[in-house]
C-alpha cells in the first residue's frame, strides 16, 4: 500500500505544474470557445482536480509527473466521490487566504485542510517493497539452505516459451526501457510504461506481485485484478497477466 507521504517539494512542484496546465486550458478555451470561458473559469479547477484524481491515475498530471498519488485513509486509491469532495475542499482552503494549504507544512502526514475534509492523503506513487524478514541468528551447526532458482516464464504473447530469472531486487515490467528490467516492445497492447513488479521472498518461498498504477491493470490467472500498490502473494506455478491474457506469465522455482 502507499504508506510514504509525498514530500512538500514534490507537492509544490505538482501545484505549479497543474496551475500551468489550467492556464493553458483556459487560454485555449478563451481563443476557441470564448462563450464557455466564464463557466470554465468558475468551475474549471473543480472539474480538473475532481476528474483526474478520481480517474485510474488517481492524480492530476502535475502530481503524476512528480511521482504522487492521492489515496484514502486506508492508503488505497480514491473514488470519484472523494476526489470531488477533495476538489471542493480545495476551494475552501484557497478562500481562507490559503491557510488550508499551509496546514500541510505543519502536519506530520502533510495533510492539508482539503485532505482532512475528504479523508485523503498524498503519497509517493511507488509503493514500498515488501521487506524480507530478517534472519534470526543461527546456531553454529546450521541446516543446509535449499537452493532455489525463481523464474518468470512467458506463457503467451511476445515472450511465450522464454524464462527469466527473478533477481533479489525483483523485476520491474513495462515499456520504459530506461526504468524497467523486463521491457516490452512499444506496440505491446495495454502494457503501461511502468506496469508491475515481481519479487521473490526466499524465506517464504513465495513471489510478490505489485501493480504500479497501470492503466489497463494487472490480473491474477483467475481474472482477479491486483489493486494498485497492494502486494499480492503468488505461489510457484501461479499465473498472472498484464492487461490481457496475451501477456500471460507463470512464476516457478
Amino acid at each position: 500500500m502507499y504508506q510514504q507521504k509525498g514530500s512538500m517539494g514534490a507537492r509544490v512542484g505538482a501545484l505549479l505544474l497543474d496551475g500551468l496546465f489550467l492556464w493553458i486550458i483556459w487560454g485555449l478555451v478563451l481563443i476557441l470557445i470564448p462563450d464557455l470561458f466564464a463557466l470554465l473559469a468558475t468551475f474549471g479547477a473543480f472539474l480538473y482536480y475532481g476528474i483526474f484524481e478520481g480517474s485510474s491515475m488517481h492524480a492530476t498530471p502535475g502530481k503524476r509527473i512528480c511521482g504522487l498519488i492521492v489515496v484514502d485513509e486506508a492508503r488505497q486509491p480514491i473514488s470519484y466521490g472523494k476526489s470531488f469532495l477533495r476538489a471542493f475542499g480545495r476551494g475552501i482552503s484557497g478562500m481562507i487566504l490559503g491557510i488550508g494549504y499551509l496546514i500541510g507544512f505543519f502536519d506530520a502526514e502533510g495533510r492539508t485542510l482539503h485532505d482532512r475534509i475528504a479523508g485523503t492523503f498524498v503519497a509517493n506513487r511507488q509503493p514500498a517493497p515488501v521487506p524480507y524478514p530478517q534472519s534470526a541468528p543461527q546456531p553454529e551447526r546450521r541446516q543446509p539452505v535449499m537452493q532455489v532458482n525463481p523464474q518468470l516464464i512467458g506463457v503467451a504473447g511476445h515472450f511465450a516459451g522464454k524464462s527469466f530469472p527473478v533477481r533479489p531486487q525483483g523485476i520491474l515490467m513495462g515499456r520504459d526501457a530506461t526504468a524497467c528490467d523486463f521491457v516490452f516492445p512499444d506496440h505491446a497492447q495495454g502494457v503501461s510504461r511502468n506496469h508491475c513488479k515481481v519479487q521473490f521472498n526466499p524465506q517464504t518461498q513465495m513471489f510478490v506481485l505489485y501493480d504500479l498504477g497501470s492503466t489497463y491493470g494487472t490480473f491474477l490467472g483467475n481474472g482477479v485484478r491486483v489493486p494498485q500498490g497492494q502486494p499480492m502473494a503468488l505461489r510457484p506455478g501461479d499465473e498472472f497477466y498484464l492487461a490481457g491474457r496475451i501477456n500471460l506469465f507463470r512464476v516457478a522455482l
